[in-house]
């Protein structure tokens, strides 16, 4: 039995049985993910200007493609049944639907890079409609290739992975080009502008040489104007800019371990378990930072002054209800400076 079972599930091993639980989790985080934007979008249409909002509902349908198509891989059998040209979809699938979410965590980075350090915000607003639709174009199309390309396809059942009959030099050139040179340029990108905002948060605040105001889950650079901010802003503002920053860093973390299986002559074992088990998980880190996106603040909010609200009384009045609201908004900084440059809504 245990023969059988190591046969069923390749070099992986129990492993594979991981990755299962992995991948079924993500793809329900991800159904979840998707559901939730549709709903919020339809009862609230401003929301649809949110382009972290937006992209979690595209990376959640991304983690859907490769988690579905990595549940294929894990089972030899039924992958040893399928046709050369089934095997080049599903890589293509795979490799695609990665390729996408990593563009748009690109684009996130670059969102932060144009509004927060370079205060560009007038073009961040222009282009980020396109956002979506630009990363998923560019993911399949860059991929596509793997459909038509090299001599011949099979499953490696006993290495678990596709087996690419064709000259290792030229594979090696053509599937750098189609996807992992890509993948790396994006991964550099994205730290490098996680390094610059951390940077230039630390800076803005220690000098206090820019204004920042913060509109219920907005964020407003002025360039041109210092004044000192209250503590309390000052974490507010940090808690949104660093939660949003989480987008761009899910895939350097999951990512890079790909990457240095495919850079490796000879990849160890744990190197190879970690390079399938990791990204299995895309779905359910996209979930965690999709419900703490600063666009939900005000909802949690006032999830919490319900809650409370219906244990303790029918003391407060509508009145003081209204006003908790108030506070909030004021809290946030909905105030608007007449001199601030552009608002920077996540």
């Amino acid at each position: 039995m245990s023969g059988e079972n190591e046969y069923s599930h390749g070099v992986l091993g129990r492993w594979a049985v991981v990755g299962h639980g992995f991948n079924i989790a993500s793809i329900i985080s991800s159904v979840f993910v998707i559901a939730s934007v549709v709903i919020s979008c339809y009862r609230n249409p401003a929301l649809r200007k949110r382009p972290t909002i937006r992209l979690s509902a595209w990376i959640a349908l991304c983690d859907t493609i490769y988690s579905a198509c990595q549940l294929c891989t894990f089972e030899n059998e039924y992958m040893r049944t399928l046709s050369e040209t089934n095997l080049r979809v599903i890589h293509w699938l795979m490799s695609a639907s990665i390729l996408s979410f990593v563009f748009m965590s690109v684009c996130v980075s670059i969102y932060i890079l144009l509004s927060v350090v370079l205060y560009k915000s007038h073009i961040t607003e222009r282009i980020q409609p396109w956002f979506e639709y630009a990363s998923m174009f560019c993911g399949f199309v860059i991929t596509h290739p793997f459909l038509y390309l090299y001599k011949m396809v099979q499953w490696a059942s006993t290495a678990q992975l596709f087996h690419i009959y064709e000259d290792p030099t030229y594979y090696k050139i053509t599937s750098w080009l189609t996807m992992w040179a890509w993948l790396f340029a994006a991964c550099a990108f994205m730290f490098i502008v996680i390094i610059l905002t951390v940077s230039r948060m630390f800076s803005a605040f220690v000098e206090t040489s820019k204004l920042s105001t913060f509109s219920e889950y907005a964020v407003d650079w002025d360039n041109n104007t210092a004044v000192s901010i209250s503590s309390d802003r000052k974490k507010q503002i940090r808690s949104v800019i660093f939660r949003v920053m989480l987008y761009p860093t899910v895939p350097i973390i999951t990512q890079v371990w790909v990457l240095a299986a495919n850079m490796t002559l000879e990849c160890p074992m744990w190197l190879y378990v970690v390079a399938n088990i990791v990204p299995a998980s895309q779905g359910i880190i996209n979930f965690l930072i999709f419900i703490t996106n600063p666009a939900w603040d005000s909802h949690r909010y006032q999830l919490y002054r319900r809650i409370s609200s219906s244990g303790a009384t029918k003391k407060a009045s509508p009145n003081s209800s209204s006003t908790g609201f108030a506070k909030l908004d004021i809290e946030a900084g909905s105030c608007h400076s007449p001199r601030s440059a552009a608002t920077l809504k996540f």
